[in-house]
């Protein structure tokens, strides 16, 4: 190993290859690169190139521990190339623009080649990273509480199994990270709730429900159907509700036949939990309207608008540049 003067780098992939993790990694290769961290959400870097070249023992070591704190997996393979670590750090008197790479006077204020105003976009990515890191917070929290309602679901699963051909109709529709655990049968369809959404089939069409759009849930009482087997079950929604027929309903109703109906507790217990979290800040207060037929929340605490998915059960802040 005497020809062996520096390290490169090479990224293999994520140990966390979900949302959180791709986030965790666009705001860490941003920290580390200076380059905004939406170039690395798009796409993961090449395998068969270093993603940092040439680095000292000392540098080297330092990079590897934040890239695996981070669960990024890496590669370091030894090189004879020069360490670069101290590239134009020697000369006080040279600094680099951070956007172009430019190399220039340091008493310069803003780049010759590209033309940025160095304090100001020192300033906005910064001011990019905190937002990142913010998400990505906002993000973590969205998971833990998905995480809860799955234990919830097979905990549920545990006293009373679900026949598989509970389910069978709607696997198409079905997410794999979710758990179906209670089917009910109703004189307008099926509904299926899982540990993320109520689904039902009416008219031969699915509709996806997240429990976060539930308003109110009237079971029973004074809207006892005439017939005595059967109890209705109505929704109401946050904001008017879009189906795929193009219609907009403030409310659903069903008639659950004799045996659905013994669930009532169940329907109202997982019709008010809450799964939506603010993408920007983790608050739960939220507000909900219904756009272009789309619906979309407000957080009341930071005004960041969200789109929400119906058929994933997610809410996409919608963050402003």
């Amino acid at each position: 190993m005497d020809g062996v003067h520096s390290f490169d780098i090479y990224l293999l992939g994520l140990s966390d290859p979900t949302v959180i993790g791709r986030a965790r990694f666009a705001t860490t290769m941003e920290r580390l690169t200076g380059r905004p961290s939406r170039e690395f959400e798009k796409e993961f870097p090449s395998s068969a190139l270093p993603a940092f070249r040439a680095l000292d023992d000392q540098n080297a070591k330092m990079m590897a521990e934040t890239l695996g704190a981070a669960g990024i997996l890496i590669e370091i393979r030894p090189t004879d190339a020069a360490p670069s670590a101290q590239d134009f750090e020697d000369d006080p008197e040279i600094q680099t623009c951070p956007a172009c790479d430019h190399r220039q006077a340091a008493a310069n204020h803003e780049c010759e080649k590209c033309g940025i105003i160095f304090q100001k976009y020192e300033r906005e990515q910064l001011a990019q990273m905190q937002k990142d890191h913010t998400l990505e917070q906002a993000m973590v929290k969205a998971m833990q509480v998905r995480e809860e309602w799955l234990q919830r679901a097979n905990q549920y699963l545990e006293n009373r199994p679900l026949k598989k051909e509970a389910t069978s109709e709607f696997l198409p529709i079905l997410i794999s990270e979710e758990v179906p655990f209670l089917r009910l049968n109703t004189g307008e369809g099926p509904i299926l709730m899982t540990s993320r959404r109520l689904v039902t089939k009416r008219d031969a069409k699915f509709h996806s429900i997240p429990y976060e759009m539930i308003k109110d849930v009237d079971y029973g009482g004074g809207r006892l159907v005439t017939k005595k087997s059967k109890f209705k079950l109505q929704l109401d929604f946050h904001a008017p509700f879009p189906l795929d027929s193009g219609e907009v309903i403030k409310s659903m109703s069903w008639h659950l036949d004799k045996d659905s109906s013994f669930y009532k507790d169940v329907i109202i217990d997982w019709g008010y939990s809450r799964n939506f979290i603010c993408g920007s800040c983790g608050e739960r207060e939220l507000d909900y309207r219904t756009e272009d037929i789309k619906v979309h929340m407000r957080c009341m605490h930071c005004a960041t608008d969200h789109e929400i998915d119906l058929a994933e059960c997610v809410a996409v802040p919608l963050m402003k540049e």
